[in-house]
């Protein structure tokens, strides 16, 4: 709508707001009375694998905020646009439970990574190699318990616990090994919020400019997720609720003087 009447678009429009969300929710959009319920952030404290039983992020590279929307869209990425998240008894504590009880989302339960690897390469659940999965976690393991002793595992604080040697991608921090039964899994696949393309504005007063000109279009302003130009690549947690009061507050100012200007 705004571009057709000659709004100017900016931004990465290769890029999107994503997240490890709820691979069983409706592909169609998301349900306003589940709130953030699909999200599904607990990847800190354990391991994400692919269907082919592969890590493919640093699942201790920063703290969630900083972290989630660029691994969101490295889900989308995946062979099938889907992932797993693993832990074993020593995390489940610490998982939300908002997005992770159990009439929330559905899980995979084994007493061994072996047995849940089986379950997990049932029909329903997509997993293609599960010795490749024993194996991911077994090298994980290892290359976990060589930092054991050197740094206390602390989840509030970037613990320097690490995992890497041995390992193609390094869990840098919150890096214990995953050895003590039960072991649980969920299945996550990428939600999208928005895209991190959108509209060009005047900062100063939110007005949306002119392709063509470059200068604001009378009467159109633009707010929120749909400002181009703010995020490239990733996105930090709550910078987007910042962007929409601060531009909402300016383009309210100037819609209203708008109107005054108008009147008189």
């Amino acid at each position: 709508m705004a571009r057709s009447v000659g709004a100017k678009t900016v931004g990465d429009w290769e890029g999107c707001h994503s997240t490890a969300w709820d691979a069983n929710a409706s592909a169609d959009g998301g349900e306003r009375e589940m709130t953030n319920q699909y999200t599904k952030s607990g990847y800190p404290l354990g391991i994400m694998v692919n269907k082919e039983g592969l890590r493919f992020v640093d699942e201790g590279e920063d703290f969630r905020n900083y972290t989630y929307a660029k691994f969101g869209r490295a889900i989308l990425k995946q062979p099938g646009g889907y992932a797993f998240q693993i832990w074993d008894a020593k995390m489940l504590e610490h998982l939300r439970k908002e997005e992770y009880a159990d009439e929330v989302v559905k899980k995979a339960w084994g007493d061994s990574i072996e047995e849940l690897a089986g379950i997990l390469s049932q029909s329903d659940w997509g997993l293609e190699d599960a010795r490749q999965l024993v194996q991911t976690i077994h090298d994980f393991n290892e290359a976990a318990n060589l930092k054991n002793s050197v740094h206390e595992w602390n989840p509030a604080v970037k613990d320097r616990l690490s995992a890497e040697i041995g390992l193609q991608i390094p869990k840098s921090n919150w890096a214990l090994p995953i050895d003590k039964a039960p072991f649980m899994a969920v299945k996550v696949a990428c939600g999208i919020t928005f895209t991190f393309g959108g509209l060009a504005i005047d900062p100063m007063t939110a007005g949306v400019l002119s392709a063509v000109t470059d200068k604001i279009i009378p009467g159109l302003f633009c707010t929120g997720e749909m400002v181009g130009g703010l995020f490239y690549g990733n996105y930090p947690g709550g910078s987007g609720l910042t962007a929409g009061a601060v531009f909402g507050r300016r383009a309210g100012h100037s819609a209203g003087a708008r109107m005054n200007s108008v009147m008189v």
